[in-house]
């Protein structure tokens, strides 16, 4: 109803100061307590204003239609194409109400309030109306509509209390004012006239009341947002605390063990015996191992923050293979393991990959393979197949073991997206995971226990030559 729309006042009432710019942008915020109490209360407003002046108009056209029918004139219609008036231009000065919160600027609560006053007001004349009809229903009607206008008040514009005093007190007024005023006007002599201002002022009480629940309510959804808000940023700051610590990490120790590695692969290159040189060439697989650990790291980190990128470039496949396989050599003698690579040979000479995440890929799940499998071997299989789009090429890497295998369970664990982060096969494995769903491929796994596991890594790349050798 008219009588409890609130507004943000005329044009000039919600500008900036003009004489005094730097109340409208401070250069430092004050306190956050009040001001976003206060922000959130006109956003609040402005919001509920808005979004039900329609609805306001619809209901104010079928209030004024049973009016006219009542009153037998035509002044009810005229009332509310007023009223259209006031909402078009309630509802513009509420948009700019909204519209100057969003850039900080603080608009004058004292314009608000004269302006709510005034619909409020102008909107209780249809009442006054319909109190004085030659007909008894028009009394009712009267009072149905004053007790909806409260309620609406109370509904959209409990967030600010002046504004609500502002848009209410009008209503109260009229509701109570117009039964006293009746009562004397018929010489005080019939005190049923006044059982409408006892309904008033219980309705009043009920009215307090329910405005109360709904601040309460408002209080506990706000500070659920603000907990919830606070919960974001303390996650936020705890991710970039550890992207910070896995950096840092990642800076101290690449630099000393290049250098071993530069060193280890300086004394292959010079030693006079084969077993120097195969010792050195331990310690260069292991010095590769844990470059990968600390790539691990990095790319997991990258992969929870959503920072992660895949860069397509020219690579051969069997050189990625053959490189993740030597890694491997030492670790798989020392258990006396067989390992061995078969590549088909019509791999295509080059394709358009990210080199560096199927190295890593293919490096996590051979270290799995590795690690559970203390007899017997494990073999990477690796072929190339037509992909569904022309000039693409589908790889398939499967690396099989004879190792102690999984159940169902733990491949369903395993391949869990709610629980990869901790998958109980390590982190390599969860990284794998992520990788290859990254570059749109996937990675299945078939194993039964005391059987060994077979994990397939399936991807498609554009070919860039297609020259063919000999299997690998």
């Amino acid at each position: 109803m008219i009588n409890q729309i609130s507004a943000t006042g005329f044009h000039n009432a919600i500008v900036l100061d003009a004489a005094e710019p730097s109340k409208a942008r401070p250069d430092r915020p004050p306190p956050a307590g009040l001001i976003d109490q206060r922000t959130r209360a006109l956003l609040q407003v402005g919001q509920a204003r808005v979004s039900n002046a329609w609805l306001r108009l619809g209901s104010c056209a079928v209030v004024a239609v049973v009016a006219m029918s009542i009153l037998g004139n035509l002044w009810p219609i005229a009332w509310w194409v007023g009223l259209c008036v006031v909402l078009f231009i309630d509802r513009a000065l509420y948009q700019r109400l909204l519209q100057a919160i969003d850039v900080g600027a603080k608009p004058s609560m004292t314009g608000l309030v004269v302006w709510t006053v005034g619909q409020s007001i102008y909107g209780n004349l249809l009442a006054v109306m319909l109190w004085f009809a030659p007909y008894v229903p028009g009394e009712s009607l009267a009072v149905i509509y004053l007790c909806g206008g409260l309620a609406n008040a109370i509904a959209t514009l409990r967030a600010h209390a002046p504004l609500t005093l502002a848009g209410a007190a009008p209503t109260i007024g009229v509701l109570i004012g117009l039964p006293i005023f009746e009562f004397f006007a018929n010489g005080a002599s019939n005190t049923a006239d006044l059982m409408l201002v006892v309904g008033g002022l219980l309705l009043l009480g009920f009215g307090v009341n329910l405005w109360k629940s709904l601040l309460a309510s408002d209080a506990a959804h706000a500070r659920a947002e603000e907990a919830a808000i606070r919960e974001q940023q303390a996650a936020a700051a705890a991710a970039a605390a550890k992207t910070d610590t896995i950096q840092r990490m990642n800076d101290e120790l690449r630099t000393p063990m290049m250098a071993l590695i530069g060193a280890a692969e300086h004394l292959h290159r010079v030693a006079a015996t084969p077993s120097a040189r195969a010792h050195i060439a331990t310690l260069v697989q292991a010095s590769e191992v844990l470059k990968q650990v600390l790539d691990d790291l990095t790319d997991l980190d990258q992969l929870e923050n959503g920072s992660l990128s895949v860069e397509p470039e020219p690579a051969s496949v069997r050189d990625v293979v053959r490189s993740v396989v030597s890694a491997f050599r030492s670790a798989a003698h020392d258990k006396s393991l067989e390992l061995f690579a078969d590549i088909n040979g019509d791999m295509p000479t080059s394709v358009a990959m990210d080199a560096l995440r199927v190295r890593q890929i293919l490096f996590n799940l051979l270290a799995n393979a590795v690690r559970f499998t203390q007899h017997g071997g494990v073999r990477v299989r690796v072929t190339a197949q037509v992909a569904p789009l022309p000039g693409r090429v589908r790889l398939s890497f499967a690396i099989a073991d004879t190792g102690v295998g999984m159940s169902r369970a733990q491949l369903a664990a395993i391949f869990n997206r709610d629980r990869i982060a901790s998958a109980g096969d390590g982190i390599g494995l969860a990284i794998a995971l992520r990788l290859a769903r990254a570059m749109g491929g996937t990675i299945t796994a078939k194993s039964e226990p005391g059987e060994g596991s077979v994990f397939t890594f399936i991807f498609d790349a554009p070919v860039v030559s297609r020259g063919a050798t000999a299997a690998a």
